[in-house]
């Protein structure tokens, strides 16, 4: 990036911060019960709000997703997995690279959600990458109980949302000792980097639209990659359109409360499930491979 590309984005940050104000390039949202909401950005002509409800993967208008990234099958990396809350109703495992080489770990979360499929649907394809140096930790789906049922729902069991239960507790909801042994595990690796892939609903009246987007709680620790990546989506160099930023994460959710509590930066991916499938797995692992690549972790 230039250097005076990084001065201007960062004096928005900055701003941002200072005055508290929601601009339409730079909104921020709270929380009313389980629910996302954002400030009103019809004003913003990018990305397209639609004004109608619109079907999962209806708008398939051709598109070009940039910065494309198929990853390699390992050869020389380390695959192992091991479980977590075995012997329970939310028993999930991680999948574990590691490359000959140290480097940076990044830790990688897809699935808080079950029923938003591109996010877990694309990083499964990352459990059997190489690696050039470091560590990449991966739970693909998160969610698994919402991810199995029939129909895929967004929470765990009954209203239990994983994505609002952090840092959870070994001695609360099933939901809340997932949302701790996730929380446990982050906190015990001290990775360089969480990923966060998500999806935002069609929209409805009176909810959210959060469309293709960032989210942050924090640039602390990853301000040059942050808005390296942001500008490239802006650009067209990276994904099928350019991506908003919002923050802080919501309450409760991993990105707020690893990056409040643990100093530990996270980056929420969103994507819009009007568009196509495809297009939106290439966007999910676009962002995963900017990440890798930024720190030399792939080719």
């Amino acid at each position: 990036m230039k250097l005076g590309n990084k001065i201007f984005i960062l004096c928005l940050f900055i701003i941002f911060f200072i005055t508290g104000c929601n601009s339409v390039d730079l909104p921020t949202f709270e929380i009313n019960d389980q629910e996302d909401t954002v400030p009103d950005v019809s004003s913003n002509p990018k990305p397209l709000v639609p004004d109608s409800m619109v079907e999962d993967g209806s708008i398939t208008t051709p598109w070009e997703t940039k910065g494309l990234f198929m990853p390699e099958e390992a050869t020389t990396t380390s695959i192992e997995t091991y479980k977590i809350c075995e012997d329970t109703d939310v028993e999930n495992e991680f999948t574990v690279l590691t490359a000959k080489e140290d480097g940076p770990t990044i830790f990688i979360v897809a699935g808080q959600h079950g029923d938003e499929i591109a996010g877990y649907t694309a990083i499964d394809k990352l459990k059997n990458m190489e690696l050039k140096k470091g560590k990449v930790y991966i739970l693909s789906p998160a969610n698994m109980a919402g991810a199995n049922a029939d129909p895929k729902r967004r929470y765990v069991f009954d209203d239990e949302d994983l994505n609002r239960s952090f840092p959870g507790k070994t001695d609360g909801t099933r939901t809340e000792l997932l949302a701790s042994a996730i929380y446990t595990e982050i906190e015990t690796i001290k990775p360089t980097v969480v990923l966060d892939h998500h999806e935002a609903r069609t929209v409805k009246s009176n909810r959210d639209f959060l469309g293709s987007s960032l989210i942050y709680t924090t640039l602390d620790g990853m301000e040059d990659m942050f808005m390296d990546m942001y500008l490239a989506t802006q650009s067209g160099e990276l994904c099928a359109e350019p991506f908003k930023f919002y923050g802080p994460g919501p309450l409760g959710s991993m990105n707020n409360v690893v990056a409040t509590n643990l100093k530990i930066p996270v980056i929420t991916v969103e994507t819009y499930r009007g568009y196509a499938l495809e297009r939106r797995l290439e966007e999910h692992l676009a962002i995963a491979g900017y990440v890798l690549r930024y720190y030399g972790m792939v080719e």
